[in-house]
């Protein structure tokens, strides 16, 4: 028989319970320093081409929305303001990954893949500024909304271990790099001002497109259930995913954007659902 003939196919899905805590939090932004962990759920299709017991070729995805809500206070750096305000961040996250996988020792497996990341932030807020030296007049209110847009890809390399318990029970760990080089641009971008009682009309601010880069941690320990032919592998497991973020180039003329590497954190536990065909 051929390869071709002998091949395994394994699909499924994959759906979890993720926090997060942006890189938008090191930006040193008004108010942004405050940023709480956002959550959300995320899921995904899980599909596996098994060439042979060593060679096998996998596609899955994480997608889905993730939200956080705070408040902030904070003193100004211009003119002795006071800045108290309501913050909120809602995200849609897609997270593709396309992984070859070799099987180099009886329970050690090598990857190597590469990734996929985009992102879109719906940043809204309300800030009231008052002024110190005045009996805290209201010098200004903001009312705005952005919306950030970034798109990251780049390859990855892994390893991973299972250890079987018995003929059902096993358990296992991934950890995996990835660097990722890509973009980010502010787009939809309106607010409303009113300095003392004057309103100032709407304002737009879009900004070009500005290059990033990524590199990046992933380890996924686990442990799973395989009742036999016929039947649905069920896994259980963390995700902790650690992200480097840096802003590489000011094209668009945002000189404001730092250079440093900014840090970037995701948390989950998901579970999947996979059968063998």
């Amino acid at each position: 028989s051929t390869v071709t003939s002998a091949m395994e196919f394994m699909a499924g899905a994959k759906a979890g319970y993720y926090a997060w805590q942006p890189f938008y939090k090191d930006l040193g932004a008004s108010g942004m320093s405050d940023i709480e962990w956002g959550d959300g759920i995320l899921y995904g299709p899980i599909v596996s081409f098994i060439f042979t017991p060593e060679l096998s070729l996998s596609v899955a995805g994480l997608m889905g929305n993730q939200s956080t809500h705070w408040q902030s206070e904070f003193s100004d750096f211009e003119g002795g303001q006071s800045v108290s305000g309501d913050y909120a961040f809602d995200v849609f996250r897609a997270d593709l990954d396309a992984v070859l996988s070799y099987r180099a020792l009886e329970n050690v497996r090598l990857f190597a893949g590469y990734k996929y990341l985009y992102m879109k932030v719906d940043f809204k807020y309300t800030e009231l500024r008052t002024d110190d030296t005045s009996n805290n007049e209201i010098d200004e209110i903001n009312l705005s909304s952005d919306s950030y847009n970034s798109y990251f890809h780049g390859p990855a390399l892994g390893v991973g271990y299972a250890h079987p318990f018995s003929q059902y029970y096993f358990a296992a760990i991934t950890v995996s790099g990835v660097y990722m080089w890509g973009n980010f641009s502010m787009n939809n971008s309106t607010g409303h001002n009113w300095s003392g009682i004057t309103y100032s009309g709407p304002r737009k601010n879009d900004m070009a497109d500005t290059s990033m880069r990524q590199i990046g941690l992933n380890v996924e320990p686990s442990i799973g259930f395989s009742p036999g032919k016929g039947m649905p592998i069920i896994t259980l497991g963390f995700r902790y995913q650690r992200f480097w973020v840096q802003f590489t180039d000011n094209t668009s003329g945002q000189d404001h954007l730092p250079s440093k590497w900014l840090d970037d954190t995701m948390l989950g536990i998901f579970m999947s659902v996979v059968f063998m065909f």
